[in-house]
């Protein structure tokens, strides 16, 4: 390889081994791939961490209802940033997936079925669930203890918020679900096969291991928000939630950022030199 490390692409298509076993690939470019993963973690951290302060500091949200859900149901500029923001960040993780996926499949025949739980899950409930917590949004976060049961089934925001909550509980369990294939299952094969680089490495393992522990502690806390209510709760919450989403962030973007760039090289996707009009010589 031109920069004088083991590249397993290149000496793939020499038929040479590396001197010493399994090195992880190193060569790459910042090409159409290794832009979408550079870009996909921007709306989704700026919308985790820098927009709620915003909303806390301008008075849009109050404790204990503070969560990412009630930024986004606190007015329709909120609503339609979180709406274009994550659904932006949703169409780079299926982009990204889709390529480290084919490239899982290929190099590691064995672990086909799991890869094939993980795009399933990705698809099928994953990104449908992110959209649909976007969509339905409600007027405020309800408290069980405070109105009558038959009451609350006749409020229509009700039928909002319950709709918003099952989307959003079924995209974490996804997400914890994938975090456990990704982490636990196909990482440690493309690590024994020399086919991660160290910084995808740390950052998928640490990444992964982050969303399985924090999980369940979020299930727990999100119990004691809704039918407790206090301040304290909302705080908790909202750390793990903000916590749990950049953990998304980082697993999915960071934890194939190399892998895009080696991709471009070996088979470039787009070259940008041909974007834009040429004119025609005489």
């Amino acid at each position: 390889a031109q920069s004088g490390l083991c590249s397993f692409e290149v000496l793939q298509a020499m038929g040479e081994a590396c001197p010493s076993g399994p090195v992880p690939s190193v060569a790459g470019t910042v090409g159409f791939r290794a832009c979408v993963a550079a870009v996909g973690w921007i709306p989704a951290t700026l919308l985790n961490i820098v927009l709620p302060v915003i909303a806390l500091w301008r008075g849009d949200v109050a404790l204990p209802n503070v969560m990412l859900s009630d930024v986004m149901a606190s007015g329709p500029f909120y609503e339609a940033v979180y709406t274009w923001g994550f659904s932006i960040s949703m169409v780079c993780v299926c982009f990204v997936f889709r390529e480290a996926s084919t490239f899982w499949r290929q190099k590691l025949p064995s672990l086909t079925p799991d890869v094939d739980r993980f795009v399933f899950l990705l698809y099928a409930f994953c990104a449908p669930c992110l959209l649909g917590l976007v969509a339905f949004q409600y007027k405020h976060d309800m408290s069980l203890h405070s109105k009558d049961f038959w009451e609350l089934l006749l409020d229509y925001d009700f039928l909002f918020w319950a709709l918003h909550c099952f989307h959003t509980s079924v995209f974490f369990l996804t997400c914890c679900a994938m975090a456990y294939i990704y982490g636990l299952r196909l990482s440690p094969a493309l690590d024994a096969e020399g086919l991660t680089h160290p910084a995808d490495k740390f950052w998928r393992s640490s990444g992964s291991w982050c969303i399985l522990m924090l999980t369940p502690i979020g299930a727990v806390v999100r119990f004691f928000h809704l039918f407790v209510g206090t301040a304290l709760w909302g705080i908790l919450l909202v750390l793990v939630e903000v916590a749990l989403i950049q953990m998304f962030v980082v697993v999915t973007f960071l934890g194939v950022a190399r892998l895009m760039m080696e991709l471009d090289v070996a088979e470039p996707m787009l070259d940008m030199t041909h974007i834009g009009w040429k004119r025609k010589s005489a």
